[in-house]
């Protein structure tokens, strides 16, 4: 009897270990938990902390931390019916406030991205690329910026009456059709040899450019030195005229200030008073006298 008693009260009190265990819950930071009682879905959501609780309560976490998600190499079609693959990110938090009515409604949070945001994005990145003309358009900035607010606009309108709260939409890794590409890149290719062909026409014509100015100013010191000995020999010229004018001048002077008395007088002051010793006396005799020198 005693015995029995005594498995009751180990039965009793692993009972009431267990019950006193699931009395209370703790809910980490950016976290909150949604109870259900057989099914049925609490309005009230727990946050985070210690809470005692109802030990036949099941609970369902949530995150509602600032999350992202990726969607990679997403097909994009444009108008030419050619599809850019493109990586797309979603950052976007859930609504504590609102989580209970999410989970009666959609689920967990792998369940809010699979049904709600995932299809969404496909969907508004198919519309949005019927307004994009040709697929190397999706990398001008202008098409971006409006592909960026034409998902974002579409998420929140779509999303936030679910519970989730959209915060950006960013894209990347744009990666056009191979045919598109390889036209990008023949493209690039000719534009980077006309620039070349460019450049080299450019150094000829600047090389042409510098051999004219070096003609020209060969040229012009040929010029200037053929100046240069005309003014000198210019010079010359005149100095000879003019000394052979002043020559003549002086000439004309002399020829003038040249007169018979003029002669005899200087015949006087050169005589030194000495008197020929030879004189050569007549016409036909021809006799020859020689006086004696008086001189002292």
């Amino acid at each position: 009897m005693n015995q029995s008693r005594n498995i009751v009260a180990i039965v009793i009190a692993a009972l009431l270990l267990l019950v006193a265990m699931n009395s209370y819950i703790t809910v980490k930071a950016g976290h909150n938990k949604v109870a259900t009682l057989f099914g049925d879905v609490r309005a009230q959501a727990y946050g985070e902390g210690f809470h005692i609780v109802n030990p036949l309560l099941d609970f369902t976490v949530f995150d509602i931390r600032q999350l992202t998600y990726t969607w990679d190499k997403v097909q994009v079609p444009s108008q030419d019916k050619l599809k850019t693959s493109m990586d797309i990110s979603v950052t976007f938090r859930i609504d504590g406030v609102r989580t209970p009515r999410i989970l009666q409604e959609t689920g967990r949070l792998e369940d809010v991205v699979s049904k709600h945001i995932t299809p969404k994005v496909r969907s508004l990145l198919r519309e949005a690329g019927k307004t994009v003309a040709q697929s190397q358009d999706f990398y001008l900035d202008l098409v971006q910026q409006d592909l960026q607010i034409y998902m974002e606009e579409g998420l929140k309108s779509f999303l936030e009456p679910k519970g989730v709260i959209v915060e950006a939409v960013l894209f990347r890794d744009i990666t056009l059709p191979q045919v598109v590409t390889s036209a990008v890149i023949q493209t690039k290719e000719r534009q980077e040899q006309l620039e070349r062909e460019k450049a080299q026409l450019k150094i000829v014509e600047q090389q042409a450019q510098q051999q004219v100015k070096q003609a020209e100013a060969r040229e012009q010191a040929a010029i200037a030195d053929a100046n240069a000995k005309r003014t000198h020999a210019d010079a010359e010229a005149y100095r000879i005229l003019k000394e052979a004018e002043a020559q003549a001048s002086a000439n004309k002077v002399l020829a003038r200030s040249v007169t018979r008395e003029l002669i005899d007088y200087n015949s006087v002051e050169r005589w030194n008073g000495s008197y020929p010793q030879t004189l050569l006396s007549g016409d036909s005799g021809g006799l020859i006298l020689s006086l004696p020198n008086t001189g002292k």
